[in-house]
């Protein structure tokens, strides 16, 4: 029987394959946020970072602890719930996967706080860190060293960066 953080692992990469599936995963909660601006930076192509930042409605205070955690989401609470799922996510896997799969930032200001909040993740997603700053309403997510834990996917994203 393979053990769980085995099992976590594997789902993990299913989710994110690539550094497209990032890019697509995190322009989709932008979108879900009802963001009108959004921004995608890359740093040495995206093999060092990935930064997507938009200008939504941000993430609730109240959210911090549990959304980076495996099916965390604030869509739907039963099967039922599916048929009124208006948004391009609502399985809660994205964030989880990228947290085991990278190091994983998330800066955030809702319209109910003064400042912002940097967040800091484990591979499992609890909060490591969480410090307040000054930004605007919406949210930056950062996506440091993908695949760092996962050394032939790391050498192969290496390899196709290299190519294109």
């Amino acid at each position: 029987r393979i053990d769980g953080e085995s099992v976590h692992k594997i789902c993990s990469g299913q989710v994110i394959v690539d550094m497209a599936s990032v890019v697509k995963e995190l322009i989709e909660n932008a979108l879900d946020a009802g963001s009108t601006t959004i921004e995608i930076k890359l740093t040495d192509h995206g093999e060092s970072l990935i930064e997507v930042s938009d200008n939504g409605t941000g993430i609730s205070k109240d959210d911090f602890n549990s959304i980076a955690k495996k099916h965390h989401t604030s869509k739907i609470e039963q099967f039922e719930d599916l048929n009124l799922v208006a948004t391009y996510g609502f399985r809660g896997e994205a964030l989880n996967s990228l947290a085991a799969l990278s190091t994983l930032t998330i800066f955030t200001r809702d319209n109910t706080q003064t400042l912002g909040t940097q967040l800091r993740f484990s591979v499992s997603g609890d909060v490591t860190s969480s410090k307040n700053k000054a930004r605007s309403v919406g949210t930056t997510i950062s996506v440091g060293e993908l695949f760092k834990n996962y050394p032939v996917r790391r050498k192969e994203l290496h390899r196709n960066l290299k190519k294109e």
